[in-house]
C-alpha cells in the first residue's frame, strides 16, 4: 500500500474527495490546511494574513512540512490533504484538483461551514482567492524552488468545475487502483467547458492534446472530439497529451 497526497486549487473539492476515499478504502487522513488554520487563528490572522505573514517566516511552514514528511517516510495508508505533500511524500499518488477560478469564487463564497475564509461579496472573494493562490505560488517558489502549477509533478490531475461530486469520486478511486496495480488509465481529466478551441480547425483526431498556458487550457489537436464533448454536455474529456 501506498500513501495519497491531493493537492489543488481552493475550491477544488479536495475534501470531498478525501472523504470519498476513506470510505472506499482503509486509509485516514492527515490535513496541512487544519494545522495552518489552528496557526493562523493563534496569530489572530485571516488564513489570507497569515499566508503573507508566513512568506517571510519559512519556520511556519517547516513545522507542517516537516511533520507531514516523517509520517509518509514511516506510514502508509494516509491520505494527505495538502498542495505540498507531493514533494514531501514522493512515493504517492500524487492528485492534483483544478476548479476555475469562477466557479472557485460561487463555491467558498456559498460555503457557510468556511469560517476562516468567509467575504462580504463575490467580488472581494474572487479578489482575495486570485491573491492567495498568487501568494503560495510565489513562496513556495521562493522557500522551495518549486512550481505548484506544474502539472507534471502529478500522476493524476481532474478538473472539478463542472464535473458532479460522484463523477469525480469515481474518477479518482477508480484511476487510484490503477495505478496502485500498475495498469494504464487516463491521467488528466478536463471539462470541456475549460478547453479554448484557439485555433479551431476539423482536426478529426481521436486524442485531444492541450498546451497549458497561464492557467489556461488551448486545445492543439482533437477539436472534433471537444465540440462533441460539448454538444453531448459532456463534463469531463479525457486528455491524450498536455505541453506545459
Amino acid at each position: 500500500m501506498i500513501n495519497i497526497t491531493i493537492a489543488g486549487d481552493l475550491g477544488s473539492g479536495k475534501s470531498t474527495v478525501a472523504n470519498h476515499l476513506i470510505n472506499n478504502i482503509n486509509y485516514r487522513i492527515e490535513s496541512a490546511g487544519l494545522i495552518f488554520r489552528r496557526l493562523a487563528e493563534q496569530h489572530g490572522m485571516s488564513a489570507k494574513e497569515f499566508n503573507q505573514f508566513i512568506e517571510s517566516n519559512p519556520k511556519y511552514d517547516n513545522m507542517v512540512d516537516d511533520t507531514i514528511k516523517e509520517m509518509g517516510e514511516k506510514e502508509e495508508n494516509i491520505i494527505f490533504d495538502s498542495r505540498l505533500a507531493w514533494y514531501f511524500v514522493p512515493k504517492s499518488f500524487k492528485i492534483y484538483m483544478y476548479v476555475d477560478v469562477d466557479t472557485a469564487t460561487e463555491r467558498i463564497f456559498n460555503d457557510k461551514g468556511r469560517v476562516s475564509e468567509s467575504y462580504s461579496d463575490m467580488a472581494t472573494a474572487k479578489k482575495e482567492i486570485i491573491e492567495r493562490r498568487e501568494s503560495e505560488v510565489l513562496r513556495y517558489k521562493t522557500f522551495y524552488n518549486i512550481d505548484i502549477n506544474n502539472y507534471s509533478n502529478y500522476d493524476f490531475i481532474i478538473d472539478t468545475s463542472h464535473a458532479s461530486k460522484d463523477e469525480v469520486n469515481d474518477l479518482v478511486l477508480s484511476s487510484f487502483r490503477a495505478f496502485e496495480q500498475g495498469n494504464e488509465y487516463d491521467k488528466v481529466w478536463i471539462s470541456p467547458k475549460n478547453l479554448i478551441m484557439e485555433n479551431e480547425n476539423n482536426d478529426d483526431s481521436e486524442d485531444i492534446e492541450i498546451e497549458k498556458r497561464e492557467g489556461k487550457f488551448y486545445v492543439l489537436r482533437g477539436f472534433a472530439k471537444v465540440r462533441a464533448a460539448l454538444q453531448e454536455g459532456k463534463s469531463l474529456v479525457a486528455i491524450k497529451k498536455m505541453v506545459e
